[in-house]
């Protein structure tokens, strides 16, 4: 939700806290209603339909594309630096768990793979399981380089995890180096149309760079991870972010209550506009993510500049147990 910050501030006022007591009543009803999975024709209460929207979600493309011992991550060979292929099951699992992030923030378009690219992102996701390193840019010495590899590197995520989890690692985006989370940006960007996909059995490379196109049609206002609406508690990582494309984020302050309006402590991560759309993140101490009903954390920011305009957000984010 969006308010010009010229408006009056008891305006804000009254607004803030009619959206305060709306969550609240919602957030009672949700913990109280057995939750189970949407069938065709049922008719649901609507107090409940965003729940469990967002659980059939979880289930039937986060769930699904875990791995589960059965894949083959590649067919590679490191020792001989043979980059192998990824089988089809296990890049369509990667598919669907990028899908569900995107769905999750509101974006409904489908995010193709480019071969080629993925050729080069096998290459670099070769030469970082060779070398047990992540390299953006890696040098000729490294064992398993080629010229292909390191243009892979280049323009792609990198991690040392596999498969589907690897989409995990990118958008928790934990680590020192990583407070503007860029993977984040760039797999939660509106304009991302296609991707490679490189993967061994303890690396993964996604090419995300080139070929950015207009954004869907049915784009939200604003991305931010959590996302606005019910999202499953174990999703919930420790950095938060709020990304508009072309936003100034420069005089920008947040502010957070939890579920009893008591403010929460935050720490601002240093702006930076190199990946994705512009974002702001910051960090909230002392969020419970291990939980048993429903807890809501309503975040607002002041004087996001917008084409020249102070624009004023507020949305509100819970956390819900998806095995209760």
């Amino acid at each position: 939700m969006k308010l010009p910050s010229s408006l009056p501030a008891c305006y804000f006022l009254f607004v803030i806290s009619f959206l305060i007591l709306i969550a609240s009543c919602s957030n009672e009803t949700s913990e109280q209603d057995d939750i189970q999975q949407i069938e065709p024709g049922q008719e649901i209460p609507i107090d409940n339909v965003a729940r469990l929207e967002a659980k059939n979600l979880y289930l039937n493309y986060y769930l699904a594309s875990q791995t589960t011992g059965s894949e083959i991550a590649w067919t590679g060979d490191e020792p001989s630096c043979d980059p192998g292929i990824v089988p089809e099951p296990t890049k369509a699992k990667i598919l669907q768990r990028l899908d569900y992030y995107r769905k999750v923030v509101g974006l409904n378009n489908i995010i193709s793979e480019n071969m080629s690219k993925s050729d080069k992102a096998q290459l670099a996701a070769l030469i970082m399981n060779a070398n047990d390193q992540l390299d953006h840019d890696p040098p000729s010495s490294w064992k398993c380089y080629t010229n292909e590899g390191k243009d892979g590197a280049g323009n792609s995520l990198l991690t040392m995890t596999k498969n589907a989890e690897a989409i995990d690692s990118y958008i928790r985006d934990q680590g020192a180096d990583n407070g503007p989370v860029g993977h984040r940006r760039w797999l939660l960007w509106p304009r991302l149309q296609e991707i490679g996909i490189g993967n061994t059995n303890r690396s993964n490379a996604i090419w995300v760079l080139g070929n950015s196109g207009n954004p869907p049609s049915d784009a939200p206002e604003f991305v931010s991870w959590p996302p606005e609406g019910y999202i499953p508690n174990r999703l919930v990582f420790p950095r938060w972010s709020f990304s508009i494309a072309e936003a100034d984020f420069s005089a920008t302050t947040i502010s957070m209550l939890d579920k009893d309006d008591n403010n929460i402590n935050l720490q601002i991560e240093s702006l930076s506009n190199s990946y994705g759309d512009h974002t702001i993140v910051w960090i909230p101490e002392n969020i419970n993510s291990n939980i048993t009903t429903d807890t809501f954390y309503t975040i607002f920011l002041k004087d996001v500049e917008i084409n020249g305009i102070l624009m004023d957000y507020s949305y509100q984010v819970t956390l819900f147990d998806p095995n209760n």
